[in-house]
């Protein structure tokens, strides 16, 4: 049976091809009663529309691009759900790269997606530096920065409070009695790390605390990573009594080395996380963190680019703050009574 041409929808619906082709790419209005014909018709035909024709015509891929450090966080799966709910209407679908947190594989994947003429991009690079990354892109494509690169000239940006989140997180633990507060986040320049770190500093210094660097310790944002660096910490003689991380795997991580090692939690160590994401209400003790608003970041980011994409929106970049909410559980309660060091 031959597949079914827009010709055949046009005919099913009794209106014109061209009035078709807007009504299924949204590109130019058209009455409800017309799109319901047309819906109606396409599914009674089994109709699909051929992207590779479309987008010789319209200059369009109808994709863009999400790259990501690492899709096995479970952050990001949720930032592409929120991308794709907010631009699918429009006809368009998400294309992922993870890159590994990797500076050849972040390169690898713009040229590539670039060369495959995506649409726009979405971009959460922990890796390559601006000056790089301007060379790598193509201005005429638009693009929306996902994360605190300084780089307003490259695109629009949507961020979070990160710094202001962490010295609440950090104050929080201040205020229920902890001073010797590690921080476990990554190496400087990092991702999201450096912002989170200075939150944490705030926080400190505001309450009269001196730095200490040894309470500074580096992972890789992953559970495993945060793990082997507490353990070889504790196993050293750490003294501390609470840990602010820099995201909710390495908090994980922590939780584990801290149970390894006879740590009470939140009795002997507090610990807070950041992202929020399914995982933290599950472990235990249930994990204070701050929620990164995934679903809502991903959502700005689609909107943001499709109006770009589109010309609905044009001018200089704009950046969107999505401020974070501190959420108070079990690793980290409100009212703690004074901590209980085991002997081991």
């Amino acid at each position: 049976m031959p597949r079914p041409r827009i010709a055949d929808v046009a005919k099913a619906a009794g209106v014109s091809p061209t009035t078709v082709s807007h009504a299924l790419s949204g590109r130019r209005p058209v009455s409800e009663d017309v799109k319901a014909k047309v819906d109606a018709a396409v599914q009674r035909l089994g109709y699909r529309a051929n992207m590779l024709a479309q987008g010789l015509r319209t200059q369009r891929t109808q994709t863009v691009a999400l790259v990501i450090p690492d899709i096995t966080n479970p952050f990001y799966p949720v930032v592409a759900r929120g991308v794709q709910d907010a631009i699918s209407e429009a006809g368009y679908q998400v294309v992922v790269c993870s890159t590994d947190g990797d500076a050849a594989r972040e390169a690898a994947f713009l040229r590539d997606m670039l060369a495959r003429s995506v649409d726009g991009l979405i971009i959460d690079l922990f890796r390559t530096p601006p000056d790089t990354l301007a060379e790598l892109l193509d201005p005429d494509t638009p693009v929306v920065l996902l994360g605190p690169m300084p780089a307003p000239q490259l695109g629009d940006r949507v961020v979070g409070d990160d710094r202001v989140s962490v010295a609440e997180a950090t104050r929080h633990l201040l205020r229920s009695g902890r001073r010797r507060i590690a921080f476990v986040g990554a190496g400087p320049g990092v991702g999201p790390s450096d912002l989170r770190r200075l939150g944490y500093e705030d926080a400190l210094l505001g309450a009269g605390l001196t730095l200490d660097p040894r309470l500074v310790l580096e992972s890789d944002y992953t559970r495993l990573g945060a793990r082997a660096e507490m353990a070889a910490a504790l196993a050293g003689g750490l003294d501390i009594d609470a840990v602010v991380c820099a995201n909710d795997l390495s908090a994980i991580g922590v939780l584990d080395a801290l149970h390894r090692a006879g740590r009470e939690v939140p009795g002997d160590v507090a610990v807070v996380g950041f992202d929020d994401i399914d995982a933290a209400e599950l472990v235990r003790p249930a994990l204070t963190t701050v929620d990164n608003r995934a679903y809502e970041k991903g959502t700005v980011c689609g909107r943001l680019l499709l109006q770009r994409i589109t010309g609905e929106l044009d001018g200089p970049a704009r950046e969107i703050v999505v401020p974070g909410a501190f959420k108070v559980r079990d690793s980290a309660p409100a009212i703690t009574l004074p901590a209980q060091r085991s002997s081991s």
